[in-house]
């Protein structure tokens, strides 16, 4: 394991405290050298290249996709989209939006920009796609962003007011839409006494939406078609069995269904521990089945793994098996970084660490960064110096072998820190935004 904190230059003031977000994790103290596996000290790097700089009000929402910044503000005129260029220019365009902008999700799709709120009891519109070349409104709609299915390049929405599928009453609506164009493709009704899952991001043919009802019913529907490919009932397992020879006509209380990309995972409390049941995703053949310790976990695509985990303990699953391979107990939290590692922070320890997904063997100990959860790419890592005013920027070395320091940036706030193909984007403490460029090799 290496440690991020053994080589610490005793000059190094106290950091800025910073928030956490939905996408942060923040961490301890400041490391300004490259560690290899050999430990060794190098000089450390420049500032980074700045290449824009764009001002912003207060509520306001950002990103890089592609060769573009796009930044939505809600604003004293309306709520408004603008794209930048990321190099040195005048905006793209700019377009005004229905959707709060303080609270959006933005994603590239086919050849738009797609923005969407979660807002409970807001009327209106709740999504708005934008041609990605002239900022025009392509489609707009009240309902919910809940996937993106990439190999169709289709749009899934739903009524249920937040993101994802929902359960419960009242019955939801699921549309699918042609992302460029809003054409609808086909709907499906998701009755009351049932809840639905499948992954945001769709990037295999044959994964599909799955459905899990209070009989016991589980279906998954075919996200070509909107036609139901199978269904089948849960397995009588024994904790099922007793659980209905006690009476009970429906699954346990607690039971939920998670749709991964390759699979179908159903999941209930039994007796001080869970039952989990997997399922192929074309026929909904049983695979295995599965009883961990503990019980409340959500369950997390992990790459080559299952991730469970609860409010003291993190487990990863074999896929293929359903065997566990590593667990982790207590933990303060878990949470998956691309596909290949997790950031386990030990209760104990209070520090969080950089976890091997496959083999649950700690690769490093973050010490003083706080972590982009980015979907791609190797991780980022950002860090404040609040006597000099810099925040510091790194990823994960090639190979795991460290973390290589790329260089600074002035008077940005680490917590609201970015980056996309080379570049870095960050909130500064004078209510701009700035765009620094990094060899992203």
């Amino acid at each position: 394991m290496i440690d991020l904190d053994l080589l610490i230059p005793d000059e190094v003031p106290e950091a800025w405290p910073v928030n956490s977000r939905r996408r942060w994790l923040t961490v301890g103290t400041l490391l300004l050298v490259l560690l290899a596996v050999s430990g060794a000290v190098v000089p450390l790097p420049p500032g980074l290249v700045q290449v824009r700089t764009a001002t912003l009000v207060p509520t306001s929402t950002y990103r890089i996709m592609g060769d573009t910044l796009y930044v939505a503000e809600a604003r004293a005129d309306g709520n408004r989209v603008t794209a930048y260029p990321l190099d040195p220019g005048v905006a793209r365009w700019s377009t005004p939006v229905d959707v709060l902008a303080s609270d959006l999700a933005m994603d590239e799709i086919a050849d738009v920009v797609l923005v969407g709120m979660f807002q409970p009891g807001v009327s209106g519109d709740h999504t708005v796609a934008l041609d990605r070349r002239t900022g025009t409104v392509r489609w707009h709609s009240p309902l919910n962003v809940a996937a993106l299915d990439r190999v169709r390049d289709r749009v899934v929405l739903t009524e249920y007011p937040a993101a994802g599928l929902g359960s419960g009453p009242p019955p939801t609506r699921i549309v699918v839409l042609t992302a460029a164009t809003g054409r609808r493709v086909w709907t499906y009704q998701r009755d009351s006494g049932c809840e639905g899952d499948l992954p945001y991001t769709v990037d295999r043919p044959g994964t599909g939406l799955a459905l899990l009802c209070r009989d016991g019913t589980l279906t998954v529907v075919d996200l070509d078609t909107g036609r139901v490919r199978a269904s089948v009932d849960v397995p009588q397992t024994a904790d099922l069995v007793q659980s209905r020879s006690n009476g009970y006509t429906q699954i346990p209380f607690g039971a939920r269904v998670a749709g991964l990309p390759d699979r179908v995972v159903v999941s209930y409390p039994a007796a001080g521990r869970t039952v989990l049941i997997s399922f192929e995703e074309d026929r909904l053949r049983e695979d295995w089945t599965s009883v961990v310790d503990q019980g409340n976990y959500g369950i997390l695509d992990c790459g080559p793994r299952i991730c469970l985990g609860n409010a003291t303990t993190e487990v990863a699953l074999d896929r293929g098996t359903g065997a566990v391979v590593w667990r982790v107990r207590p933990v303060g939290f878990a949470t998956p970084l691309i596909d290949r590692y997790v950031l386990v922070a030990p209760a104990e320890f209070g520090d969080v660490h950089l976890v091997d997904v496959g083999t649950g063997e700690v690769v490093m100990d973050l010490g003083g960064w706080t972590v982009e959860a980015a979907p791609t790419g190797r991780p980022m890592f950002f860090r404040s110096d609040g006597a000099t005013g810099r925040t510091w920027v790194a990823r994960l070395a090639a190979g795991s072998a460290g973390v290589e320091v790329l260089g600074f940036v002035p008077n940005a706030r680490a917590e609201t820190c970015g980056s996309a193909g080379g570049y870095v984007v960050c909130r500064t403490v004078r209510d701009t935004i700035g765009v620094w460029r990094y060899n992203g090799s």
